[in-house]
């Protein structure tokens, strides 16, 4: 596999700025009133778990997101076997057939002069 553009490569290091704000951004602490503060604790035990899995969860899919904006911006693709053993060239004629080449040229139309 090679890249058309393969300088967009060295924007992986931009995927340290997720791990930091994921880091950083989930440390909020609140303060709840609450008689009985037992009950918090135990709350607080349970769902730690399921919070940490989601805040997991919610790093990779971040990572996965801007990897696969990396590779699209690269834009990786597969070299064919044929081009690289020296074929013909391909040649190649373009025509304007747009409404523009309707108008009149030295020599009349100019769709008819391409």
């Amino acid at each position: 596999m090679k890249f058309v553009h393969p300088e967009f490569l060295w924007a992986f290091a931009v995927l340290a700025i997720p791990v930091i704000i994921h880091l950083f951004n989930f440390r909020k602490y609140k303060v709840l009133y609450f008689p009985s503060l037992s009950f918090l604790k135990f709350v607080d035990q349970q769902t730690r778990s399921t919070q940490k899995l989601k805040h997991y969860l919610v790093l990779a899919l971040r990572l996965l997101a801007f990897s696969l904006l990396i590779f699209a911006f690269a834009q990786p693709f597969i070299p064919a076997e044929s081009s690289t053993k020296g074929g013909k060239p391909v040649i190649a004629l373009y025509l304007d057939n747009s409404f523009s080449m309707t108008a009149k040229g030295t020599e009349g139309e100019l769709i008819s002069e391409a």
